[in-house]
């Protein structure tokens, strides 16, 4: 099952789509590894306002975080944080 939201967006690249494949494929390693089930995901902005976001503004914003933080009995991860 692949969840995707992308609607009037162009597809991707041939390297970004292999980029994804690699990424999916080490998804379900991490996830194997782990020893239960895990939600990998990319979210991309797609509003000319997020160009020069950092990432963690955009993860806390996909994920409509709030004043009260993150959900309880979740562990989030952001695989490339800002420098």
């Amino acid at each position: 099952m692949s969840v995707s939201s992308n609607a009037g967006q162009t597809e991707p690249s041939p390297e970004v789509q292999a980029l994804l494949q690699e990424m999916k494929r080490l998804a379900q390693q991490v996830s194997k590894a782990q020893g239960y089930n895990c939600a990998l995901v990319m979210i991309t902005g797609t509003d000319e306002d997020y160009g020069d976001v950092i990432p963690e503004l955009i993860l806390e914003d996909a994920m409509r975080v709030d004043r009260y933080g993150w959900p309880a009995g979740f562990t989030v991860s952001l695989l490339n944080p800002a420098d």
